[in-house]
Order: C-alpha cells, then structure tokens, then sequence
C-alpha cells in the first residue's frame, strides 16, 4: 500500500468501529491523527495505526482502563508494562474466586427454592433423611421456647458480627436454629441450649464452624415458632408410637420466610428435628 494514509471514516470502517470511539481515543491521548489539514479540517490516520488500535481494544478486553492504557503506553518501561499486567492477571484471579463463590451460591439458592416449595404440609410429622450441615453455633442467650423469633434474630445478629470477624467471606449466613438437649426433651425440660447458623461455601473454612453429621430424623416444618413446644411434644409422641429411639438434641430451624402468595411479605417456616434409631423406644 504506496499511500498509508486514511481518513476517520476509512479508520472506522477499516476497524469496525465508531468515529466517535476514535474522536474519544484522540481526546484521551490514546490514538491521534499523524495530520490534520488546517485548511479542511479532515483527520488523516496513518494505516499502520490500526496495530495501535487493536492494542487499546486489546487491553480494554484484558479490563484495563483507558487510563490504565494510556499510562502504559507512555511510560515505555517493560517492567513497569510487566508489574502491571501481572496485577491485572491478580485482580482476575480475585474475580474468578468471588464469581465462583456467586456461581456457588446461586446453586444453593436453587436448590433452596425447589426445596422450600415442595416442603411437606405443616404439621405433618414424618422420618426421613436430613443430610450434614456446617454450623457456628454459642450458648443460647436466653430461652427462645419463652419468646418469639424476633429474640433469636436478635441475637443471631451477634454471632454475624463474630462471623465477620473472623474472616467471614462473601454471602451470609443462611439460616439460624436452636437447639435443645437430648435429655432435656426427654424429661420434658423445654429450654434452648445452643444458638447458631447454618455455614455454606468457603465460610465453612472459618474457625468455629463445625460439621453436623447426616442422620435419620423425625421431623415436623411448621410455621409459628411460638408452638415451638407443642411439636417438640408432638415429636417425641411421635417416635414413642413408632418405637423410634431419640438418638441426639433437638434443632428448630428457620427455613425461609418467602409467601408463596405474596413475595412482598413473609412468613416464617421452621423444621422441628431430631435424630433418631429404630429400636426399643425410651420411656417419656
């Protein structure tokens, strides 16, 4: 090509661009025209400007900002060039790390909503499988079986604040839970001893969280916490009519508070649980 020089327009085209992302690009100092003629006015671009563009198009790819590029192009220092593309591939390795987390827990709020609509009728006591969970869980502050929720929200609210402390992570903690001691149920105690939060993705890393092992449960969803009580005696009725042996504490957990009717308000769903073996049932 004898004549390597072109106009705007044929720069645009030649680039499949817009003459206003290459007016910008000469405001920002990134590409200019070789010439502009004084009498016409008319932006000549010499042909082998096109490397430069791609260069620009290149990094902008790469999210590097235009002045983050322009920067770069002027500096002419390729350790410099060097240290800042290496902080670039960080910050993606940073990105690829919270997209995966999102990716994660988007799966699990998937998950959730299929579980929590299909969830048994309330009141409805039944055995089934419960799978393993990571908790955080302290001593309950006060008795929730005389309360209502709004005292265990209340006071799940500091173990979040202890959560965030220790290096808690993007995303939050799920659901909240208390629990009552195996012997306390049975001998008809009906008191709170442990407050905690169900633990999911990397937040189960942080130091505290433990592993709840899965187990054969019976269980009961219900949706007045301050019936609490009832179903834990409609419980262990239960397992006592099936000659099911209770085998660990009590747990009653926040499902979700979604109306399915209305998503605007809500409308708390608890799981009653507590494991159990087959066998000679215990005396209550």
């Amino acid at each position: 090509m004898k004549n390597n020089e072109l106009l705007i327009g044929q720069m645009a085209k030649l680039n499949h661009t817009t003459l206003a992302t290459l007016r910008y690009y000469d405001k920002m100092e990134l590409l200019s025209p070789v010439y502009v003629n004084p009498d016409t006015g008319y932006r000549y671009y010499d042909v082998r400007q096109c490397l430069i563009f791609h260069i620009i198009q290149h990094s902008r790819a790469l999210n590097m900002s235009l002045k983050e590029i322009r920067e770069l192009m002027g500096c002419s220092n390729f350790e410099r060039l060097k240290d800042t593309i290496q902080k670039k591939q960080d910050e993606t390795v940073r990105a690829l790390t919270e997209l995966q987390m999102r990716h994660e827990e988007l799966g699990r709020f998937l998950w959730w909503i299929d579980n929590f609509y299909h969830r048994p009728p309330a009141g409805l006591i039944q055995m089934g499988f419960i799978t393993s969970e990571y908790v955080y869980m302290e001593k309950a502050r006060r008795n929730y079986v005389l309360e209502d929720i709004g005292s265990v929200i209340y006071d799940v609210s500091f173990l979040e604040e202890k959560l965030l402390e220790k290096g808690f992570k993007e995303g939050y903690p799920d659901f909240a839970f208390v629990t009552l001691k195996l012997d306390d149920v049975i001998h008809q105690r009906y008191r709170t001893d442990k407050l905690g939060i169900i633990i999911q993705g990397e937040n189960k890393e942080v130091e505290g969280v433990e592993k709840l092992q899965s187990s054969t449960s019976v269980f009961v969803y219900f949706e007045d916490f301050s019936k609490l009580r009832t179903y834990a005696e409609q419980v262990i009725a239960f397992c006592h009519d099936h000659n099911y042996t209770p085998a660990g504490d009590m747990m009653c957990r926040l499902m979700g508070v979604l109306h399915l009717d209305d998503f605007k308000k809500t409308s708390e769903v608890y799981r009653l649980s507590i494991p159990v073996e087959a066998g000679n049932t215990i005396q209550v």
